[in-house]
């Protein structure tokens, strides 16, 4: 999908829904989550990725099912259980924040390249740290993407019919080292490429597949060119501004 937004636009919508996700009272996370679904499918399809995978609907569930049980007072039967009712609000209050929170984090790494994430963080001072989160983020689907290979490999070979928990530890060692792999690979790519911390011009499109940089000819660093803020832009933030505001007055 074609980006409509540059890189303030979506920066501003991620840290957004962070926001309102955290703040927003009761039914008011509803709005908010009705919000970055509606930002999600009209800008960026791929926030919806994650919303495919069962394990996230079982982190999703256990919230909905430990809260009533562990938080306040248990005043409900349901089926011969005691439950509590402000847990269950609870719960499903935290469900609906997870799943805003989610949202705006995989359309944030899916539209936004390491190159802009680095350019953003450099500028302010913070030389090496915009790179490194930058590729953390951009690694998320492949880390994704390797967790699923090797359950599934596993699952095959019937590691998980005996000894689960040596089987579920061998997983996290081969999800840890192939994403240290994947990481040392963007390294090498950008070492390749004459990328260093100490002065480099980033090109604001670079990916982790193409790592442009060049070396500062001064002592004194390097001059990075401005991140434009385009009318597409500020028109974004006048709106989220004017749609948090009436969520939080709703």
């Amino acid at each position: 999908m074609m980006r409509v937004f540059g890189l303030w636009g979506y920066l501003f919508f991620f840290l957004w829904a962070i926001a309102l996700a955290i703040v927003a009272q009761g039914s008011k996370v509803i709005l908010v989550l009705a919000s970055a679904t509606i930002f999600s499918l009209l800008f960026c399809e791929d926030a919806f990725r994650e919303m495919h995978r069962w394990r996230f609907w079982l982190l999703i569930a256990s919230a909905l099912l430990i809260s009533p049980l562990a938080i306040g007072e248990r005043d409900i039967s349901l089926l011969g259980i005691w439950v509590s009712r402000e847990g269950f609000w609870t719960g499903l209050w935290m469900a609906l924040r997870a799943i805003t929170i989610a949202l705006a984090a995989n359309a944030f790494a899916s539209l936004v390249s390491v190159a802009e994430m680095a350019q953003l963080l450099e500028k302010v001072g913070l030389k090496g740290l915009g790179f490194a989160i930058g590729v953390a983020l951009n690694m998320l689907p492949a880390i994704r993407e390797a967790a699923g290979n090797n359950f599934n490999a596993m699952k095959l070979r019937g590691g998980f019919r005996r000894h689960r928990f040596k089987a579920l530890k061998m997983l996290f060692v081969a999800i840890i080292v192939n994403s240290l792999q994947h990481a040392d690979q963007v390294v090498d790519a950008a070492e390749m490429r004459a990328f260093s911390v100490e002065g480099c011009e980033l090109s604001p499109h670079m990916g982790t597949e193409s790592l442009d940089a060049e070396q500062g000819e001064s002592s004194q660093g390097h001059s990075y060119d401005p991140i434009p803020i385009t009318l597409p832009d500020l028109t974004l933030i006048v709106v989220l501004l004017v749609v948090g505001m009436a969520i939080l007055r709703f």
